[in-house]
């Protein structure tokens, strides 16, 4: 709570601030400086999204999968709450933000993590820099939190809640589809095939319950079991799939989610990693200080997806190594810090390599500093979150 706490206590001031110096900077000319609020950005076509249905927010719309902005339509019809969806949607999203905070620290003790690592994870995923979206009208926090549900679900196989947090993680996020990869990876654990064993063994508290079935005469992998981690695995797909079918029915085309990511001015065409990188990175002499922004952070991910192929099992490394994949081989690099927060074992990294209490006290007091600085950038339009 005391994390959850002062997250939203340093975005309200970045926002406070930001709207001091606008009231009280003006140009030679009277011109205010531009702002947006919590619901500024894509929080904006959210709020749209649930008050007037896809049709009303346009086209451009459909980009935005519909979990959330359906979650925030049916809480505002109670009543009193239909005049106020915006606050139903940050209250959504806040509370969404919460719980992703909770179920990460039963992740982390379903992986046999120390409390005082749990202790630096709670604090990294709600001081991050671009966790200031969680306490804006975002989908990263419900995505967030579902992404974890279907790691404990399949990490501790609860096929079941694996299976139903994929299907709404694919109904969240454009990404949520590769939630299917790590289930897939967890689900051939313990088949009778050969070159799996090197996937390792599920967490130590699965082997012990496992033991003990077996020593009170259990059964092993069974036909029931198979289908149970069949249908975890085609869930995400199966989530997205109801968005493209929908899609296709109504407007005539089902890829349209995904095509209008491939606009310029959002996630851009698909190109080569290292030109992306370069080329954002040469935007830092060029006047494009924003773009070069990226790269730092980017670099510090390559780097955490090293240190991750080393300290956490296979399934969370694809599924990270898919997402910064993602968001490497687009042409624009907006947005791309919070699209790297949303694989959240980049977070559990940051706990485990910060075990020294002055590495981590340096390392939170930096991470708060730029969640600050990029969230009054992005309240001034400077930044796109």
């Amino acid at each position: 709570m005391l994390a959850w706490l002062a997250a939203r206590l340093v975005v309200l001031t970045a926002l406070a601030m930001t709207k001091f110096v606008a009231d009280n900077a003006r140009g030679d000319q009277g011109v205010r400086l531009q702002t947006t609020d919590l619901l500024g950005w894509d929080a904006g076509w959210y709020k749209t999204i649930a008050e007037a249905g896809y049709s009303g927010a346009g086209d451009e719309s459909r980009r935005f999968f519909p979990l959330l902005p359906a979650l925030v339509r049916v809480l505002s019809h109670l009543p009193g709450a239909g005049d106020h969806v915006g606050i139903v949607l940050l209250l959504v999203v806040n509370l969404c933000a919460l719980g992703f905070a909770l179920a990460l620290v039963r992740l982390a003790r379903v992986e046999g993590l120390g409390s005082d690592t749990t202790f630096r994870l709670i604090w990294f995923s709600a001081l991050a820099p671009p966790a200031f979206v969680l306490v804006m009208g975002y989908s990263e926090a419900l995505a967030g939190l579902l992404a974890v549900a279907v790691f404990l679900g399949a990490r501790s196989r609860r096929w079941e809640l694996a299976a139903a947090a994929a299907l709404l993680g694919g109904l969240c996020r454009p990404l949520g589809v590769l939630l299917a990869v790590p289930v897939a990876v967890e689900a051939a654990r313990g088949l009778p095939l050969p070159g799996l064993r090197r996937l390792g063994p599920p967490p130590q508290a699965v082997v012990g319950r496992a033991r003990r079935a077996t020593s009170a005469g259990g059964i092993g992998i069974g036909g029931r079991d198979l289908l149970r981690r069949l249908v975890a695995v085609l869930a995400a797909p199966a989530g997205a799939a109801i968005y493209v079918i929908w899609s296709a029915r109504t407007y005539g085309d089902g890829l349209a989610p995904f095509t209008l990511q491939r606009d310029a001015a959002r996630h851009g065409s698909t190109g080569n990693p290292l030109s992306v990188l370069w080329h954002a990175a040469r935007g830092t002499f060029s006047g494009e200080l924003g773009t070069g922004l990226h790269v730092p952070w980017l670099l510090l991910a390559l780097l955490a997806l090293v240190v991750m192929a080393r300290r956490l099992p296979v399934s969370y490394v694809l599924w990270s190594a898919l997402v910064l994949a993602a968001v490497l081989t687009g042409s624009n690099l907006d947005s791309a810090e919070r699209y790297v927060y949303g694989a959240f074992p980049f977070l559990l990294v940051a706990a485990l390599v910060t075990a020294r209490r002055e590495v981590f006290t340096f390392a939170l007091v930096t991470s708060t500093a730029a969640m600050t600085l990029y969230a009054t950038l992005a309240f001034t339009l400077s930044y796109v979150p």
